[in-house]
């Protein structure tokens, strides 16, 4: 379980990459890089998620909001990890397996002990959150 072993880097790196292929699932190539509305959007999403006890280093409230310092550190974090985020210019999720999206999903469920399915709760209120400001996201066209 998350919460009871990992550090706060892990818990955060576990975060990333959780949503990282949660959101490439949903089909989405890009977020803005604009801070305020990234880390209102996910503070939101945050909050609402039934599995964030299970991280409680990680904080997504008016005193600190990690999700910035998340998707910055994510490709510079240790160890091997299924996804991370790039930051130029946008943060953009990226797959650093040769696995489906689903699977890689499947992965880091299995990993941080959170099910796919709750990984893509939060990416999907994350999302709907982001899309209430034109602009701020970049979804593939699903058919």
């Amino acid at each position: 379980m998350a919460s009871g072993v990992l550090s706060r880097a892990g818990q955060q790196k576990v975060v990333g990459e959780g949503l990282a292929v949660a959101v490439l699932e949903l089909g989405v190539e890009a977020v803005t890089i604009n801070e305020q509305v990234v880390e209102s959007a996910f503070s939101r999403a945050w909050q609402q998620w039934a599995c964030r006890s299970r991280f409680p280093q990680v904080r997504a409230d008016l005193a600190r909001n990690d999700i910035v310092g998340i998707l910055r550190g994510s490709a510079r974090r240790l160890g091997p990890h299924v996804a991370d985020w790039s930051c130029e210019g946008q943060y953009v999720p990226l797959l650093r397996v040769a696995l489906p999206v689903e699977e890689a999903g499947a992965a880091v469920g299995e990993q941080s002990g959170v099910p796919h399915s709750q990984w893509l709760e939060l990416a999907t209120a994350f999302v709907d959150q982001l899309s209430e400001h034109e602009g701020e996201i970049r979804c593939t066209a699903r058919s």
